[in-house]
């Protein structure tokens, strides 16, 4: 990252957390929040940490999304959870579904959640890795705005419906995935755009339905799903469970953190947690998790390729040094969050 200002992970949640005070979100549902925005830095994913900040201040600021809400949680069965957002914060409700998952996992062996009524709720892997600790497996996926064309349609009817999954492990990093369903996240095509990069091929279509690298185009345009049919049947899937079983939004319904100006984005999520031990001793899995990806990691790499990983080994890594290090952040990024601060009276992390 060129011209990176170095902060500590610990002020950057600081002042996440001052902004969201100053606009009326309790506080600790502000530390859920900024906490969220820091890890997805920490593991790597910066386009879903600080820049993601002015578009909730915006909604903030405008009441399209409600600084306090009233969630409430109902409980279907023993191990199912739903919650009603009231149209809150993503974050502060997906983290309060996966902990009442991890819960009912952990009396029960099985756990689940829905939120309905929500919003963006940043990196999914925020939430799945909460599984880690109680020696569970987590799953956590959220629909999104309509921006991917499903498999042969040229309108935009399925969102970049994220998926999370985190698997512990006993001495090895923990198993982590955390990818966008479409090839690509929509926030790197913004961030291609503001960098005046190209997008790499196979990512979108353009309005008339051609291939495009045009970041621009491929705005006005559609995402593709990530395999071809494949691909667009899971990420169908996902909206299944997210929108379809949560009572939220889906079928291209929900909105856009960015644009919901007429009415409530409508995200939904779902969430699965296993416990372990309630399928084989824990000590046992761990160790066959590691076996599991040794054997992996040991494997001949491609010409051209410096090491065989798997899903959550880099981002662990990244994580260590940048809690050590501090996080990298851009100077556009920066000027756009010292403009929010001032704008509010909390001064941005020197």
């Amino acid at each position: 990252m060129s011209e990176a200002t170095l902060i500590k992970h610990q002020d950057l949640a600081g002042f996440v957390a001052a902004v969201l005070e100053r606009l009326g979100v309790p506080t600790p549902d502000a530390k859920i929040v900024s906490d969220c925005l820091v890890f997805a830095h920490l593991r790597g994913f910066d386009t879903h940490g600080l820049p993601c900040l002015a578009g909730y201040v915006e909604c903030l600021e405008q009441g399209r999304i409600k600084p306090g809400p009233n969630i409430t949680v109902e409980r279907p069965m023993p191990c199912t959870v739903r919650l009603d957002a009231d149209n809150g914060l993503g974050h502060v409700a997906a983290h309060r579904a996966m902990t009442l998952a991890v819960e009912a996992a952990g009396q029960l062996g099985i756990g689940a959640a829905v939120v309905r009524r929500s919003n963006h709720f940043g990196a999914a892997c925020c939430y799945s890795m909460l599984a880690l600790p109680g020696d569970c497996i987590g799953l956590v996926t959220s629909n999104a705005a309509a921006a991917a064309a499903p498999f042969g349609a040229l309108e935009p009817f399925l969102g970049t419906n994220p998926l999370s999954v985190a698997v512990p492990t006993l001495n090895a990093p923990p198993f982590v995935i955390d990818m966008a369903t479409t090839e690509g996240a929509r926030k790197k095509v913004r961030q291609a755009l503001s960098q005046g990069a190209p997008l790499p091929a196979g990512w979108a279509l353009d309005k008339e339905g051609n291939p495009t690298t045009d970041p621009k185009a491929a705005l006005e345009g559609v995402m593709l799903p990530f395999g071809g049919m494949k691909g667009s049947a899971v990420t169908l899937l996902l909206d299944i469970l997210s929108g379809v079983l949560s009572g939220a939004e889906f079928g291209g319904r929900v909105l856009s953190v960015l644009t919901n100006q007429e009415r409530e984005s409508g995200n939904g999520n779902f969430m699965l947690v296993l416990k372990i031990a309630g399928f084989i001793p824990v000590e046992e899995f761990k160790t066959r998790m590691d076996e599991e990806l040794g054997r992996l990691r040991a494997l001949r790499p491609l010409k051209g390729i410096k090491e065989v990983i798997y899903p959550g080994y880099r981002e662990h890594f990244m994580e260590i040094a940048r809690r050590e290090q501090g996080i990298p952040l851009g100077a556009t990024v920066v000027e756009e969050a010292r403009l929010i601060g001032k704008r509010h009276g909390i001064a941005f992390p020197a």
